[in-house]
């Protein structure tokens, strides 16, 4: 099996997390099943990435395999069983990537758009666009529909999809953006006080500025570049 890419100090064990296809390989130990250590895989490996969590570090592999591995343990399955080590069901959530959506909402007068200021969360006390995350069995675009009427009181029209762009934030989560262009069809903002602090149109190359969140800095660089797909609003 080939080394890993990180090798850790003494106090920290490293776990590898192989997974193929939604099966997990997993191990007995101490009667629980738990990801394996370095030297308990024999089988050629990619690491995609890594997790931390206080009780140590997960390497995420995916494994070369001439047939799908059916006596591994399938990962929807892991959640509700309970001889699992608790560092497997962390790590197996983890993998799961969070869904958001974000918008460039350009005011009537086209010169302008909307940043928002959160009171908590990821960018609290940071100018940002406005979004949020998707909710279980909800459309991209009904997401954004949703969190800007929640937010801000606004009602948008969504003009195109910019992109849909992946971006880690901190460790161990993955966050999947669908950010989109919009237009405003109402001006007058009503905030959701617990939620957002403030809330201000820019001209786009001061919000250029102002916003540090990766998802909103490259839906800026896809709309100046032209990109995207058109949306029927």
């Amino acid at each position: 099996m080939p080394t890993s890419p990180q090798v850790l100090a003494a106090d920290r064990p490293v776990y590898l997390y192989v997974e193929s296809d939604g099966m997990v390989y997993l191990v007995r130990r101490e009667g629980r099943l738990a990801f394996p250590r370095e030297g308990e895989v024999d089988l050629e490996l990619e690491f995609k990435g890594e997790m931390d969590f206080p009780e140590g570090k997960v390497l995420f592999a995916v494994p070369s395999l001439e047939a799908w591995p059916r006596d591994w343990t399938f990962k929807d399955d892991v959640p509700g069983r309970t001889d699992v080590e608790p560092i497997v069901q962390r790590a197996i959530n983890a993998s799961l990537v969070r869904e958001v959506v974000g918008a460039l909402v350009f005011h009537p007068d086209q010169e302008r758009i909307l940043l928002v200021k959160a009171s908590r969360g990821f960018t609290k006390g940071m100018w940002n666009i406005p979004g949020g995350f998707v909710t279980y069995g909800e459309p991209p675009e009904a997401s954004m529909h949703r969190e800007m009427e929640e937010e801000t009181g606004l009602t948008i029209r969504l003009e195109k999809l910019l992109g849909v762009f992946t971006q880690k934030f901190g460790s161990p989560y993955y966050m999947r953006g669908h950010m989109f262009l919009a237009r405003a069809l109402t001006t007058e903002l009503t905030l959701q006080a617990d939620e957002i602090a403030a809330a201000q149109w820019f001209p786009v190359a001061e919000a250029r500025k102002l916003v540090m969140n990766p998802f909103a800095r490259r839906a800026l660089d896809a709309h100046e570049k032209g990109r995207g797909l058109p949306l029927d609003g």
